[in-house]
């Protein structure tokens, strides 16, 4: 499905999140007029190979807090019946869907609601200053399931008062309510956000890269091996919105660290099961065992386990490894529940 993005920043937000700043992270400082949107469709379609399957998004505010909502599903609407659109989706917070606002989706064609949960964990929502709790989670959650549409998450690592702990759990939660997608994001710390302020004066820092990789593989783990998919990793930032990053673990590959991260754990959990230190893995497998900049070898290799590529070599079975891996994960977290 090809995505053409609108950008409402701020739009519709009831409170002001201590790790946002969408003036920063999209470079826009008014809302989009209707002939704004419409040439924002129409650039993205040249650029689309499949204009069959296109979908108009809404992101950077609360949208069901909009007092604007109705024009922009109308327009989405018009693009829709042109059968230039197939749906209409949009991000919104929990705090601001219930009922009433599901009832006025009807006459649209949604096709997916992402809700900004971010934790299912109490402190860490209340130091983010979110305007909901995780009461308000599962009842937009029931609320979506009751209407049958379709709804993602939208889960961050890294948030003041958070532990690898607390995001395990949250992971395992979005499976639980039946989100059809989960987005994972490591806080960035974004130029004039309230945690940039807090940064500066020395009053707190957010996780590394290592650090937040060793959590995200994990959650992905977690959530793709129970059927959900893992639509992003890491905040979406383009052109001179990048130099709005004042810290935190920002990589414009960062998806694709994670997923080598969890190759490497296939090959230790390879060595684990009594594979050999010295593997001759089938050529077939360079691509995913070699990995960004050669981390996967490179790191194997700090470790011990030196891998190397030849034909008719060693085919493993990643997904049973990381089967294997998943479940000794959840074993775990269980055992600390």
């Amino acid at each position: 499905m090809n995505i053409i993005p609108v950008f409402l920043p701020h739009e519709g937000c009831e409170s002001h999140c201590t790790f946002c700043n969408e003036y920063s992270a999209t470079g826009l400082k008014k809302l989009p007029v209707r002939e704004e949107i419409l040439s924002t469709v129409q650039r993205y379609l040249l650029y689309f190979v499949d204009k069959n399957n296109v979908e108009l998004a809404f992101y950077g505010g609360t949208f069901t807090g909009s007092k604007r909502q109705k024009i922009y599903l109308d327009i989405g609407l018009e693009l829709f019946e042109r059968k230039v659109i197939k749906g209409i989706r949009f991000s919104t917070s929990p705090g601001q869907f219930n009922r009433e606002k599901a009832l006025l989706l009807r006459n649209y064609p949604i096709s997916l609601v992402e809700l900004g949960v971010q934790s299912f964990d109490p402190l860490v929502l209340k130091l983010s200053n979110r305007d909901h709790g995780v009461k308000e989670i599962y009842s937009a959650t029931k609320v979506l399931k009751d209407f049958s549409i379709p709804f993602g998450l939208h889960l961050m690592t890294g948030l003041p008062g958070d532990n690898h702990a607390k995001d395990l759990i949250s992971s395992l939660e979005a499976v639980r309510t039946g989100a059809v997608s989960v987005r994972l994001h490591p806080l960035v710390i974004l130029k004039d956000s309230l945690l940039a302020q807090d940064f500066v004066r020395g009053l707190f820092s957010p996780p590394g890269l290592e650090e937040s990789l060793e959590i995200l593989w994990k959650m992905y783990l977690i959530i793709n091996g129970a059927g959900v998919v893992v639509n992003r990793i890491g905040v979406c930032l383009y052109g001179n919105e990048i130099k709005n990053v004042v810290a935190g673990p920002y990589h414009p590959a960062l998806g694709e660290l994670v997923r080598n991260r969890l190759m490497l754990e296939v090959l230790r959990e390879h060595y684990r099961l009594g594979g050999s230190d010295h593997i001759a893995l089938d050529k077939s497998h360079k691509g995913d065992f070699t990995g960004h900049r050669r981390y996967v070898i490179v790191t194997a290799s700090n470790e011990g386990i030196i891998v190397q590529f030849r034909e008719n070599g060693l085919r493993l079975d990643v997904e049973s490894y990381l089967n294997s891996i998943r479940e000794r994960l959840l074993g775990g977290i269980y055992a600390q529940t």
